[in-house]
């Protein structure tokens, strides 16, 4: 199996290539080349392209979270996420223009779009816990998404933002935060007003997933009690 050093190198190389060329321009072949690998162990790094994104996407997550400053504890959940979501594009900044190409093929690739915002979602979990915010459940699943259309559209407005400091970005920042809190507060009141339904149907499949005390008779007794012949 290849070392993690190795796995990495596999990363960068795919990710720089992305830099210049579309995601389906680039060859296995071309991956290995630029890794200065052979083919097979490319193979063993990964199933495809797809994982490829997903490990550098990893990668920039755990990045994330070892920057995460204790003190920002602290501050307001939206204070806490604009950090983090902030901090993230600084990681992302060296790997501008590998998202800018990826993008191109996002837009006209439905399959791909799907497969990112997937991926996107799962990074955006992190973040949420890396801003101290963890969920569970239907909100975990409801906030993590919403996150992520938010994030994507961030990422347009990164990709467009050459001045310093991206103030642009950073107002698109705060201003997604300050309707996410607005869609929160009514999920919320939606949550309240729906539990006790929610509860009440969860009581009738459990009631209805009961066995309902009818069992098959014993052949014995299905036979009037005569002995099964030897």
């Amino acid at each position: 199996m290849p070392t993690e050093k190795t796995h990495q190198k596999v990363i960068a190389s795919f990710i720089e290539l992305l830099e210049t060329h579309r995601i389906e321009e680039i060859t296995y072949t071309a991956i290995a080349d630029n890794a200065g690998v052979k083919i097979e162990v490319v193979r063993a790094c990964c199933n495809g392209k797809l994982d490829l994104l997903a490990a550098f996407m990893q990668d920039i997550d755990q990045k994330v979270l070892k920057e995460r400053d204790p003190d920002l504890m602290d501050e307001t959940r939206r204070d806490r996420l604009f950090d983090v979501l902030m901090c993230r594009l600084d990681i992302m900044e060296p790997h501008r223009e590998a998202v800018r190409n990826l993008r191109k093929t996002v837009v006209k690739d439905p399959a791909l779009a799907m497969h990112m915002h997937k991926l996107v979602t799962r990074s955006m979990k992190w973040m949420l816990v890396a801003a101290g915010i963890e969920e569970f459940g239907l909100r975990s699943v409801g906030m993590s998404n919403a996150l992520a259309l938010g994030f994507e559209r961030l990422v347009r407005v990164w990709l467009e933002d050459d001045a310093p400091g991206h103030p642009k970005v950073m107002v698109a920042v705060d201003d997604m935060l300050a309707n996410g809190e607005k869609w929160m507060g009514r999920a919320c009141r939606v949550e309240k007003v729906a539990a006790p339904f929610i509860e009440g149907l969860g009581r009738l499949c459990q009631r209805s997933s009961r066995p309902t005390g009818k069992s098959t008779p014993p052949p014995e007794a299905a036979n009037g009690g005569a002995e099964a012949s030897p």
